[in-house]
């Protein structure tokens, strides 16, 4: 007997299914590979996970329970499949399959027999259709080990999104002292299982083919340019499924490869908005014209029908498009970054979030403005933060005419030196700027870091400086004015 025919011999048979030698040693392998997996995974890869993290120990036990769970159900699928032992649960075996389960489909007819020859007769496509879109044990299995495998990865990535959003938080608190209450969105806790909850009503509304009775045809366009668009549920399902797929392949790129890049090349938070934004748009909108193509929709006719309408709309909405276009070139040209403190018109305050239209800045008063993108982009702005983390601030004050100028430098030099929250370097240093009508007028130059709440370093400056004064006998004089009467 040669090695084909030993691969070939039956063990043993169950019903119609026969296991052969074949099928037995190629369940061992598959199932020796999956133990040295299952091994590593728990043994190596797995620590290493729970030592970067930090995870706990009834954390690190459900994650274990979970990895097991995946790793039972995944033996299981690939018994049944290599030993073919699986039973259909719909159709039921031995029942009539329903014909919408069995019509074949449009590129499987020709015009003689209504079947391609290659595809064997009648009873052979019937039997593969109802594979293809019954329900078997393996399916329930496999569906199980999908919603576990996402129960799995929503767990890991929960994690790291949290530990990033954390660093996050940190990196805008040290730019933004007025950060009080959290202005971060927190990662959601369910990021998989939308994916997996999609594709299962997909995979339902195949096995079941309701596109037979829930479908609607739509005329677009109109002369040689029109088209018929059929818009069933699983086209519908499919382009939600794209749209979600697109979130999930953001948030992973985004938090689990760009952001450890970020903290390695130390990249500040503005520009790590900026790419991370641009990197959204580009995906969501390559999403949605797939999308669009899922559901059956011909852009080039639905762009052809469109453009006189886009034209209307974008006169009407002028100034909305240069908005939008200025949301853009902010996060391309990043001359406006999420962090940076800008005066705005007079107001003052930090850089939140820079949106598609607007961009939102926080005030010293803890409220929010709504600022456009084109009064960002048009107007004259303060960035007082975009090349450095440090200002130049300035406090004025008069002494009476005869009090000692040094004593006076002094004292002021003394003010910045031991405050926290000026600098050292850049050091401070003294103007003797003029002779007043009334006192000589000096003032004191500081650098700090404290852009928002500056006016609370220079009223803590100010107390001391008076205190000061009054110990050393200096005067700040009123104002005087001579007044001749005839």
């Amino acid at each position: 007997m040669d090695l084909n025919g030993i691969l070939r011999f039956e063990l043993f048979s169950i019903s119609d299914i026969s296991v052969t030698v074949g099928n037995l040693i190629l369940m061992i392998i598959l199932l020796a590979g999956m133990a040295f997996l299952y091994r590593s995974l728990l043994g190596k890869w797995l620590p290493i996970y729970f030592r970067k993290e930090d995870v706990q120990d009834a954390e690190k036990q459900r994650t274990r329970r979970l990895v097991q769970l995946c790793f039972f159900l995944l033996g299981l699928i690939l018994v049944m499949i290599t030993t073919g032992l699986d039973y259909r649960l719909y159709p039921p075996a031995g029942q009539p399959i329903p014909a919408e389960v069995t019509t074949p489909s449009v590129n499987q007819t020709d015009n003689s027999t209504g079947l391609q020859e290659e595809d064997g007769g009648p009873e052979q496509i019937i039997e593969r259709d109802a594979r293809r879109r019954g329900i078997w044990i393996s399916t329930i299995l496999f569906t199980i080990l999908l919603f576990s495998i996402a129960r799995l990865l929503d767990w890991i990535l929960l994690h790291i999104l949290n530990r990033n959003f954390q660093k996050r938080r940190e990196a805008i608190q040290r730019i933004a002292i007025n950060f009080d209450q959290p202005r971060l969105v927190r990662p959601a806790k369910r990021i998989v299982q939308p994916v997996v909850y999609t594709l299962a009503i997909l995979f339902m509304a195949y096995v079941f083919n309701l596109d037979s009775f829930l479908s609607e045809s739509f005329q677009v366009g109109s002369g040689e340019n029109s088209d018929t668009i059929n818009i069933g549920v699983t086209k519908i399902i499919s382009a939600i499924l794209i749209l979600l797929i697109a979130r999930l392949f953001v948030l992973i790129f985004t938090e689990v490869f760009l952001f450890p890049y970020y903290q390695r090349k130390e990249i500040n938070i503005g520009s790590q908005y900026a790419i991370n934004q641009l990197f959204k748009y580009f995906l969501y909108v390559i999403a949605i014209l797939y999308a669009l193509g899922a559901i059956g929709i011909d852009l080039t006719i639905l762009l052809g029908g469109a453009a006189a309408l886009l034209v209307g709309i974008g006169l009407g909405l002028q100034q909305t498009f240069n908005d939008l276009i200025s949301g853009i070139i902010l996060l391309s040209e990043r001359s406006v970054e999420v962090g940076d403190v800008l005066d705005v018109g007079g107001t003052v305050g930090t850089v939140r979030r820079i949106g598609v239209r607007t961009s939102l800045v926080e005030t010293r008063d803890n409220m929010t403005i709504i600022v456009p993108n084109s009064k960002l982009i048009g107007d004259s702005v303060v960035n007082w933060s975009h090349d450095e983390d440090k200002a130049r601030f300035r406090i004025s004050v008069g002494v009476a005419y005869g009090s000692d100028t040094a004593l006076v430098k002094k004292i002021l030099l003394q003010v910045a030196q031991e405050h926290p929250k000026a600098l050292k370097r850049p050091a401070p240093f003294v103007r003797f700027i003029n002779f007043g009508d009334s006192s000589l007028d000096f003032e004191l130059l500081f650098w700090s870091k404290e852009f928002i709440r500056i006016e609370d370093v220079k009223s803590d400056m100010r107390f001391e400086t008076d205190r000061l004064f009054r110990e050393n006998n200096i005067t700040i004089p009123f104002p005087q004015r001579d007044v001749w009467m005839r």
